[in-house]
């Protein structure tokens, strides 16, 4: 990984940064850092070296904000949550390099394209009801961990969800640091088992590790200053690219 191009490490810093700013108060970023790692590391690597990213802009972001989640809410969604990542696990241990890109795209694109669609035309998310909300907590849940293990790509799930629930925005955000940083932290001995995290891979990660703190730092600066319609917009249009550039042949 030392022995990246300078293209590539400038990708991969670029993604850091773009994490540390997601994480802390610039919503939509993680999804285009997926792509850009995509695009430096064979898909399956890919994953494993941008966990170790995530989960260091999680504790981050969760010691920044200083407010404890609805616990119970996260004990509802967390078992679904594991158990897709246990299928998103066995998903991994079957599928080549090329089907976890084009996976990787599909979901990138697809999640990018109906977000797009929710802020031109949607209409603000309704409260799961009452009689369908362990259905609706399993249903989210379980999508949630399949695309993590698999992709990183959980966050539209999991926005979904928490809108559903008509949260307010700093509640929205807390339960959201608290359940990526369990999340993303219950990932790791199965990416490690499956070789996407290995000794190599967390030297190069501790070298991002001032890139996440910067990202962060950057964030709140930008959140103070951007229109947050606007900056989410350009994130989502960049992810989109992205994206549909893994749709493409190596």
């Amino acid at each position: 990984m030392t022995e990246l191009s300078p293209l590539h490490w400038f990708l991969v810093a670029l993604a850091a940064l773009i994490v540390g700013a997601s994480k802390t108060g610039l919503p939509g970023g993680v999804t285009l850092a997926v792509a850009l790692f995509a695009q430096v590391f064979p898909a399956r690597e890919s994953t494993g070296a941008l966990l170790p990213v995530l989960i260091c802009a999680d504790v981050l972001a969760v010691w920044l904000l200083h407010q404890r989640p609805d616990w119970r809410l996260l004990l509802r969604l967390f078992p679904w949550t594991a158990l897709g990542v246990l299928l998103g696990w066995g998903l991994l241990g079957r599928i080549d390099d090329a089907g976890l890109r084009l996976v990787i795209g599909v979901l990138i694109v697809g999640m990018t394209l109906y977000q797009l669609a929710q802020r031109f035309w949607g209409r603000p998310a309704a409260p799961a009801p009452s009689g369908a909300s362990v259905l609706f907590t399993a249903g989210m849940g379980t999508a949630a961990g399949v695309t993590t293990m698999i992709a990183n790509a959980a966050g539209p799930f999991m926005a979904f969800y928490l809108l559903a629930m008509r949260m307010g925005k700093l509640e929205f955000v807390v339960v959201n640091a608290w359940f990526f940083l369990a999340v993303n932290s219950f990932k790791v001995p199965f990416a490690a088992g499956l070789g996407l995290i290995t000794w190599d891979s967390l030297r190069f990660n501790l070298l991002l590790v001032p890139l996440v703190l910067a990202g962060a730092v950057l964030g709140r600066w930008m959140l103070r200053r951007t229109p947050q319609r606007a900056f989410e917009l350009m994130v989502l249009w960049l992810a989109l690219v992205g994206g549909l550039r893994l749709l493409l042949p190596a």
